[in-house]
């Protein structure tokens, strides 16, 4: 019985012990900067993109322009939080790569304008 405890305890002595050992090696890819190249990522790539919100394309769909180009994104009507955006505004979205079947669209999960 006492062999029993003893490698009970054991046992949860070393299954109780913190970890050690950490991952070391590169993180995720980095952000995607530009809209040429969001066009031409993969799908969930994740983007942050500095520009210019140019024109509404209907049903929270907008175009957005930097100096690479531009790309379309689709922005949730919840995230303009009062926000006012003119096509002189200078704004930063942050969000991911969607490859749908039209094409590609950046889904923007964040957004706020920069002031220079």
């Amino acid at each position: 019985m006492s062999k029993k405890l003893t490698g009970l305890l054991i046992l949860s002595a070393v299954l109780t012990l913190p970890a050690m050992a950490a991952y070391n090696g590169p993180g995720p890819a980095s952000h995607v900067k530009t809209a040429a190249e969001a066009a031409k990522a993969q799908d969930d790539t994740p983007v942050e993109l500095t520009g210019y919100l140019v024109q509404s394309l209907g049903d929270e769909k907008y175009l957005f322009r930097d100096e690479s180009g531009d790309v379309e994104v689709e922005i949730d009507n919840a995230l303009w939080r009062d926000i006012e955006v003119s096509a002189d505004s200078k704004v930063k979205l942050v969000g991911e790569v969607d490859d749908e079947w039209q094409g590609i669209e950046i889904e923007i999960d964040s957004m706020r304008i920069i002031s220079e």
